[in-house]
């Protein structure tokens, strides 16, 4: 052993001594055993992955040229599109990515329902999953109003106006929700902070509950077979494989051929815009 290699090694036991890293990596991805026999379907929720690190990375982008006011909202898209270097396409991937994000999720969850995802042990998984998907429509609804053009004003006072549509506490609530007593600046403040700060970190925390509570219980299969019933003298799954490194490089080349879909779409939607 090097005197490289023997300087990282007590570098991570420093840190494990600390905090378990090695621990954590080996129980959700060397040593965490998934069934061989999963489908396409699959590839989804992997997708959506893809598709959510698109998302934060543009968002954070396009927030360092964004102004939330009423009065310069609009003339900094306007300023993104035309001034900022690539501003144009961080936005157009921001907006494709969102549609994107929509999709691959929907048929994650039609796997789910396919192969009775939600079914004992994984109702957890499965509730997990539905917020994470009320969490994405509340993200969309509050992007959908940043531009601060007539399509996304009035689209936001409409569905803002359905609060007042409940008895008694309506008008209030309608007025709560916008912090004024019409769409105003306030308003566009407030849905730009629930966009970039509240609702990303809860969509964050959401998801990385999904993904423990997954590992905790383990994958579904198209066959519905426990691989945790059938091991050999070591206790690894006959039926499975560990998750690194066979569906995490293992899945490179599908998620390539994903980004080529992906671009295709983008390159669709900026010929045509």
């Amino acid at each position: 052993m090097s005197a490289i290699e023997q300087s990282l090694k007590n570098v991570m036991a420093w840190i494990d001594d600390r905090l378990p890293v090695t621990e954590a990596y080996e129980k959700h991805l060397s040593k965490y055993y998934a069934p061989k026999n999963l489908n396409i379907w699959y590839y989804f929720g992997i997708f959506s992955f893809v598709v959510l690190a698109n998302q934060l990375l543009t968002g954070i982008w396009l927030t360092m040229s964004y102004v939330p006011t009423g009065d310069d909202a609009f003339a900094s898209v306007e300023y993104i599109m035309r001034d900022v270097e690539y501003g144009w396409l961080l936005r157009y991937m921001h907006s494709t990515g969102a549609s994107a994000f929509f999709v691959v999720v929907y048929l994650h969850m039609f796997r789910g329902l396919l192969y009775g995802s939600y079914q004992k042990p994984r109702e957890l998984i499965w509730i997990l999953g539905m917020l994470v998907y009320v969490a994405l429509m509340a993200e969309g609804f509050f992007g959908y109003l940043l531009p601060w053009g007539n399509m996304s004003f009035w689209g936001a006072q409409v569905i803002v106006s359905l609060a007042s549509a409940i008895p008694v506490i309506g008008d209030d609530l309608a007025i709560w929700v916008r912090g004024d007593f019409n769409m105003s600046g306030v308003t566009l403040n407030r849905f730009f902070a629930l966009h970039v700060v509240l609702v990303p970190l809860f969509l964050l925390v959401l998801v990385v509950l999904h993904v423990l509570a997954l590992h905790e219980v383990g994958s579904n299969n198209p066959d519905g077979v426990d691989i945790k019933k059938t091991t050999d003298d070591m206790g690894k799954p006959l039926d499975g494989i560990p998750f690194h490194p066979y569906f995490t490089l293992g899945k490179l080349p599908a998620i390539i051929v994903f980004l080529f879909l992906f671009c295709a779409v983008l390159r669709q939607m900026i010929l045509f815009s």
